[in-house]
């Protein structure tokens, strides 16, 4: 122990006497290790990390699941869920929930925010206790009861300062008071990491609150066909996934009596519960293992780079030192006493770069997240530098580096010729010894120079293919466009209310000056949002246990479908092909006759040998009509002139809006009317922009 000291002693005074050297070396080890600290933080919160709840193995998320076609999921009712709360034998308990997007009123403004609509054992079933006040109780769970209550996270909670008298202060949400009753333990985030609600709210007050594009806006939660709740359960001690498997379908066939038509053909099954995603369909997520050994693939050449390179710097500061290490020798030293105090050095080294190096990747990830959490409605969970993990991630990266760079020139000093250093003068070159004939001269500088060629060509690929999505032909023209989001629930408005406030903004957005055209819409084309249904040919009724192989036997095509106005098709430089665009009294009159217009792909499917007509097609087990209001942020784009860009009045607008994205086109689209929908998009765009003929078109 006293040598260890010795080490470390002599390794202190010999770096504070060459600043520069030990300057430049902790700055290129703090690049490597500030990296790789950087990536890990990120790839722990994706993936690694263990969820904010105990024995996080035991809850699983349940699935109802189609008989005849397994891959078909959907989401269950809340009589559903009361009936398998009560009768299931595989589970300590099960919850129901359910995502929302609300308005927070802050002052004279209000902020979009993701909260969470949970039943009453939501954090009983989870096992995690809350800081502050109470959960909700059964009768606040009560489909229709409405009651004012909420409760906040500890994000929400910080952004109040950490107000002692939280709980019980009314906040207000789409413009209704809610009283606060309780406050979720810090890095809480709900059944997702990373992402989670600011908000939580009982399931009583679902009418109220909820605007999931897929909810059927005109079916309450007490209704037995309407899916609109994910379950998640907590398994029994000496319980696994497959063991719950066959108590859930007999639990499946028995409900079928009770609901003979809601559970028909229809069988329950329970999965993983999903990372990073609140869904009706089971996702594996294995592309988060590929993604974070890319990325951790990656900083580690990073960090092997810098090794390599302060190991070129430490055999040229050794050979400096020869006559040391000779004289070391000569008096009774080992050579493992000589490796020991060069790695003890490397080692003083490392810790100073990880260090600084740790600063760096918490500062960086910091500033990532803050930054995509002012632009994404969002809120994010991640620790940062309070993340233990990464603490000891940063030292395993600070003795990784001590092996790669200084264990090398260690082994290499270790072995001089005692007899030879020692006769030689100061200044005197090293005498050459090539071992193998066929290698380089310099192998660390060769090794340095392939594996920063290789990242850089990495990284030209990553460029050329983001430029290749960024050009991507969508169909139709996004540039010189503005685009508004709008959500009328969030500031309290009805549907009734909501539809006419879209087109009045559509209509005073037009009239602008320098505005060419505008139109509204549901959904932002290659958007974050998208919304599907299944379309099959009119009057096509196939049999129950029939499995139909073309359109013309019955077969459903799933469609992505958006809800536009009259003006969408010019307004986005789209040619109708065949027919023609929507009239202003089918966009906007309720009563008006049910119209659909349909991409070339889903024509396709649906009429491979013939011309499609204005009633050929219609969703399955329900009538041509679009789905009804669904609460979703409206958005509205406006392509002005080049004149009109520099008036202030286009700059004002420009400044708080955003662009549409570029994605891959899917399959087949629909575009619907639905006059009765609350939320709606608007568009303009240059008539001078000649229109392109999209092959596929996408809502997403």
């Amino acid at each position: 122990m006293n040598s260890l000291f010795q080490d470390l002693r002599f390794t202190l005074r010999l770096l504070a006497k060459t600043p520069a050297f030990t300057a430049t070396a902790i700055a290129v080890l703090a690049l490597g290790i500030g990296v790789n600290t950087a990536i890990f933080s990120l790839v722990d919160e994706l993936v690694f990390s263990p969820r904010p709840w105990p024995a996080e193995r035991q809850v699983v998320q349940l699935y109802t699941q189609d008989e005849k076609q397994p891959d078909r999921f959907r989401m269950f009712s809340y009589p559903v869920y009361e009936e398998i709360r009560r009768h299931q034998d595989a589970f300590t308990d099960v919850l129901a929930h359910n995502m929302t997007m609300v308005g927070i009123g802050e002052r004279e403004s209000t902020r979009r925010t993701f909260a969470a609509l949970v039943s009453s054992n939501y954090f009983s079933t989870l096992q995690v206790p809350l800081v502050r006040g109470r959960a909700f109780t059964a009768e606040e769970e009560k489909p229709g009861a409405a009651i004012p209550v909420a409760i906040v996270s500890y994000n929400f909670w910080k952004r109040e300062n950490l107000a002692p008298d939280l709980v019980g202060r009314v906040i207000r949400v789409n413009e209704r008071p809610f009283t606060v009753v309780g406050i979720a333990p810090e890095g809480f985030s709900g059944t997702m990491m990373l992402f989670g609600p600011e908000l939580y709210f009982p399931l009583g007050c679902y009418d109220q609150l909820q605007n999931d594009f897929d909810a059927d806006r005109q079916r309450t939660l007490a209704r037995a066909d309407a899916y609109n709740l994910v379950l998640v359960a907590r398994l029994k001690p000496g319980q696994t996934t497959q063991s719950a498997e066959a108590p859930l379908k007999a639990l499946a066939t028995r409900l079928q009596g009770t609901y003979p038509v809601e559970l028909k053909e229809q069988t329950f099954t329970a999965r993983k519960l999903p990372r990073l995603s609140t869904s009706n369909a089971p996702s594996e997520e294995k592309s988060l293992g590929v993604l974070g050994t890319t990325l951790l693939a990656m900083s580690a050449i990073v960090l092997l780079i810098a090794s390599l390179n302060l190991a070129n710097m430490l055999l040229a500061r050794g050979t400096a030192r020869r006559k040391e290490f000779a004289v070391r020798l000569a008096l009774g030293g080992s050579r493992t006493r000589i490796v020991r105090q060069l790695l003890t050095e490397g080692f003083v080294l490392a810790l100073g770069g990880g260090a600084l190096g740790f600063l760096l990747g918490a500062w960086s990830t910091t500033l990532l997240v803050n930054t995509v959490g002012r632009m994404a409605p969002i809120t994010l969970f991640f620790h940062g530098a309070a993340n233990p993990a990464l603490f000891a991630a940063t030292f395993a990266f600070c003795a990784l580096a001590t092996l790669f760079f200084a264990l090398g020139p260690a082994l290499k000093f270790s072995r001089t010729d005692v007899l030879t250093d020692l006769k030689e003068q100061a200044g005197d070159d090293a005498p050459a010894r090539r071992r193998w004939r066929f290698l380089p001269r310099n192998p660390l500088v060769v090794a340095q120079l392939a594996l920063s060629l290789g990242l850089l060509i990495a990284a030209g690929l990553f460029i050329r293919g983001a430029a290749a999505a960024g050009s991507f032909d969508t169909g139709f023209r996004a540039d010189a466009t503005l685009l508004v989001e709008l959500d009328a629930s969030l500031g309290g408005y009805t549907a009734e209310r909501g539809l006419p406030l879209y087109r009045n903004a559509s209509e005073r957005v037009a009239a602008l000056p320098g505005v060419q055209s505008a139109a509204i819409g549901s959904v932002v084309p290659f958007g974050m949002v998208s919304l599907s249904r299944n379309v099959q040919l009119a009057g096509v009724h196939p049999a129950p246990d029939a499995k139909p192989a073309t359109a013309a036997e019955g077969l459903a095509f799933g469609a992505r479908w958006n809800s536009v106005g009259a003006d969408y098709f010019s307004t986005m430089g789209l040619p109708i092909l065949r027919g023609r665009a929507f009239s202003p009294i089918e966009a906007n009159d309720k009563g008006a006759p049910a119209v659909a217009i349909i991409d070339e792909v889903l024509a396709r499917k649906l009429f491979p040998t013939a011309t499609p007509s204005a009633s050929a097609s219609s969703s399955p087990n329900a009538t041509p009509r679009a789905p009804p209001a669904a609460r979703a942020p409206a958005w509205a784009r406006a392509r002005t002139s080049p004149s009109a860009r520099a008036s202030p009045r286009s700059r004002s607008s420009a400044s708080c809006r955003r662009r549409s994205g570029n994605s891959s086109a899917t399959p087949a689209t629909a575009s619907f009317t639905s006059p009765s929908r609350r939320v709606t998009r608007a568009t303009s765009s240059s008539t001078s922009a000649p229109p392109r003929r999209a092959r596929r078109r996408s809502a997403r």
